[in-house]
């Protein structure tokens, strides 16, 4: 009976672990465990004593920590596996996946799918292992991770690296889809190119290189980064400080801008202020006058728009930003040859002036050009009438306009309710000879008026009385031809026939009154200038002031590339510029933008040379 049993195969099937209750399920639980520390005990014999101390506790864990881990076998356990099947081990294999088998049914934490593939690479892991164990004992293994699984550490260590997603684009050009280009084959763009099988781009990665390497040129400053704080909104950050945000004058009063130093300018060279829309040069049109004969700026720091009045009957707008300069607006007058414009002191309208006894006024607001009345100064003009309007000034609040008319008259015209001006008063005292310039005080109330037979007498005239209250006058002045003002009212400057500019300080012109029983005495000064400046030598045709009141710049049209600035402070002038080689051409006007960020200078060629004051632009 022994022998037939033992001759033929047994018919009974061979128990699975679904024929298994409960019972013999918890005495195999128990029992792989005491394999599991007998296991432990042999390998404690080995070298591997760091998996030696992870697989001591594995009879604590839980069944979910066990079988959810999807990765390769590390080196460790790879090397464990082989000693094992060196030792011949081989029925620990079936008891694993029967192991593994019925905690999956026990607890139903892995799924149907996932539980026949993860048992059958593991255990055909730990065959390749038995086979080349003897060969990868003392190597590394190298694991290659599937493309369903990844390393932790990995992408932790990458994600560390990510910059962190930066603001989106306001806008997006759906064009940019439709670009293709291989940048090797434009030659400009090969540099961006990363290996010739990665060449051919679209319109959104090139523009992604091009700004990646325009951050790694020029990358962002320090100033740029501390600028925003973050959490803090803009607007209430604007709200929170009490610098003045409306009027860059005050603005720049009260900065820590450091003082400008003497002896040397720092500027920058900019594109033409007109080179979008250039006027025609003097040889270049008939009756072209003298190219660019008049170039103002914005009485507003906010509004970065310089008008340019040209030879060529021509009123041309444009907004100054340094970079292209594009054109506003062009206004043709051909009924007046322009020679001087100037805005209102609110910024509302513009006075276009010439050789006529007109005027123009456009007004910003309505786009509208008109024409002054016929009979401005009378049915029938005076002798003393003005022939020419060239010679004028707004008063600080606009409401007055002062135009220098004939035999050393001034007419007073009211421009504080139409805005097309009516003439309410005109001065005219006992000097004789032309009225060269004129500019008013800073309180509105005096007007200085500069002319005599030599142009070498100043007077100073109360508007609201009628009359004069000083004069003042230099020997060293012969020849007067211009007078300005600072804007703070710090100096006054004279520009003579001879090209020298004598320097004022505005403070040793407003004397008292001589004391006298006659009240109508006149006080006459003879103040001495700071510095007679003399290095042109020709007739000056321009000064102008800076709005910090620290420079100062004159020109003269009687010779190519006239032109000198000056440090106000130390009464010199800066050496290094301009130089030589710099090419000015007959200067015609000189202006500083009203933020003082800006010198323009117009020339007989048309041009409005620019330039950035990089110590006012910091």
């Amino acid at each position: 009976m022994a022998n037939s049993r033992a001759g033929k195969p047994s018919s009974r099937p061979a128990p699975t672990s679904f024929d298994k209750d409960e019972e013999e399920l918890q005495l195999e639980q128990q029992l792989f465990g005491q394999r599991k520390k007998r296991k432990i005990a042999k390998k404690s014999n080995g070298a591997n004593g760091a998996a030696d101390e992870e697989e001591t506790g594995l009879k604590n864990v839980t069944d979910r920590d066990l079988f959810m881990i999807d990765a390769p076998v590390a080196s460790g356990s790879s090397s464990s596996s082989a000693s094992e099947s060196e030792d011949g081990e081989e029925s620990e294999d079936s008891e694993d996946e029967q192991e593994q088998e019925s905690n999956d049914e026990e607890d139903g934490e892995v799924d149907g799918e996932n539980a026949p593939s993860d048992t059958g690479s593991e255990s055909g892991g730990e065959e390749e292992d038995s086979e080349e164990g003897g060969e990868s004992g003392e190597e590394d293994v190298d694991i290659i991770l599937p493309d369903d699984q990844y390393d932790v550490d990995a992408e932790a260590a990458d994600r560390k690296k990510v910059k962190a997603p930066s603001k989106p684009s306001a806008w997006q050009d759906p064009t940019d889809e439709l670009i293709g280009l291989d940048l090797n084959e434009i030659r400009r763009l090969k540099k961006l190119a990363r290996g010739k099988s990665n060449s051919k781009v679209g319109g959104a990665e090139l523009e992604k290189r091009l700004r990646e390497q325009f951050e790694r040129l020029h990358p962002r400053p320090d100033w740029a980064n501390g600028r925003i704080r973050t959490g803090v909104p803009s607007l209430s950050s604007l709200f929170s400080s009490t610098k003045s945000f409306i009027d860059a004058t005050t603005a720049m009063a009260g900065s820590s801008r450091p003082p400008l130093p003497q002896g040397k300018v720092e500027l920058q060279r900019l594109r033409n202020a007109n080179q979008a829309n250039p006027t025609t040069g003097k040889r270049e049109a008939q009756n072209g006058g003298s190219g660019v004969t008049d170039f103002v700026w914005h009485p507003s720091a906010r509004v970065p728009v310089g008008v340019v009045c040209g030879g060529d009957r021509r009123i041309r707008f444009f907004n100054i930003d340094g970079h292209t300069n594009p054109t506003l607006l062009t206004l043709h007058i051909p009924a007046l040859p322009l020679t001087k414009t100037t805005f209102h002191p609110s910024g509302s309208s513009l006075l276009i002036t010439g050789t006529r006894p007109y005027y123009y006024t456009y007004d910003l607001a309505s786009q509208k050009c008109l024409r002054s009345p016929r009979n401005l100064f009378g049915s029938s003009p005076s002798a003393s009438a003005p022939q020419s309007l060239t010679k004028h000034a707004f008063s600080p609040d606009g409401s007055l306009l002062a135009v220098a008319g004939r035999r050393g008259a001034v007419s007073i015209l009211d421009w504080s309710t139409s805005g097309t001006g009516a003439v309410v008063a005109e001065l005219k005292g006992g000097r004789g000879g032309k009225t060269a310039d004129l500019v008013w005080g800073s309180d509105g109330r005096e007007l200085e008026i500069l002319g005599g037979r030599d142009g070498a007498e100043v007077e100073v005239w109360n508007v609201g009385e009628r009359k004069i209250v000083r004069k003042w006058g230099d020997d060293r002045a012969y020849g007067g031809e211009i007078l300005r003002r600072s804007r703070g009212g710090d100096y006054t400057a004279i520009g003579s026939s001879t090209g020298i500019i004598n320097l004022y300080s505005s403070s040793s012109l407003t004397a008292s009154r001589t004391k006298s029983h006659d009240a109508n005495t006149v006080s006459t000064l003879q103040p001495e200038p700071i510095k007679s400046l003399g290095h042109l030598t020709t007739s000056i045709c321009a000064i102008d002031f800076h709005p910090s009141g620290e420079m100062m710049v004159g020109a003269s049209t009687g010779k190519r590339d006239a032109l000198k600035m000056y440090h106000l402070p130390s009464a010199t002038a800066f050496g290094n510029w301009p130089t030589q080689t710099t090419s000015l051409g007959r200067v015609t006007t000189t202006a500083f933008s009203t933020s003082g960020e800006y010198l323009a200078v117009g020339n007989q060629k048309g041009n409005v040379l620019l330039w950035s004051l990089k110590h006012f632009s910091r």
